[in-house]
């Protein structure tokens, strides 16, 4: 039998597909099977840093989205999209605790292997550089 705590979380606590994708207000919906498809309203997406430092990115649509909803909130209308996770039909593109890999849907990625410290930069089209000095030692 499932405890109070358990219930709680499983209703905080919902994986589901992007189904729409709002980059102006880094916002997106989610379709959650267990829920008969139901979608989510608009959820912002949560990002490592919003400050000083900036990281962003948006999910495409059909990616797995892990997401976070209030505990109090019966509408599922306050939540945040964490992130996503790898699945059978879209597996990790590097198996190796020593790699860190970032992949762009036109083939270009950044990967680094610290194992053999190798960064490799694989661009389909133009590197722009700016900066006022570029030193390569």
């Amino acid at each position: 039998m499932a405890t109070d705590v358990e219930r709680a979380l499983r209703g905080m606590v919902r994986t589901g597909t992007v189904s729409a994708v709002y980059p102006e207000r880094d916002t997106a919906r989610v379709t959650f099977d267990d829920k008969d498809g139901a979608s989510s309203p608009e959820l912002h997406i949560m990002h490592r840093f919003s400050g000083k430092n900036k990281d962003y990115w948006v999910p495409d649509i059909g990616d797995q989205a892990v997401c976070l909803f209030a505990n109090n909130d019966k509408n599922f209308s306050t939540g945040w999209i964490l992130g996503s996770y790898f699945t059978d039909k879209q597996p990790p593109q590097a198996a190796s605790a020593d790699v860190m890999r970032l992949d762009f849907a036109d083939g270009s990625y950044i990967e680094y292997d610290r194992g053999s410290s190798t960064l490799t930069v694989n661009v389909v089209g133009a590197v722009v550089i700016k900066g006022a000095t570029i030193n390569l030692n």
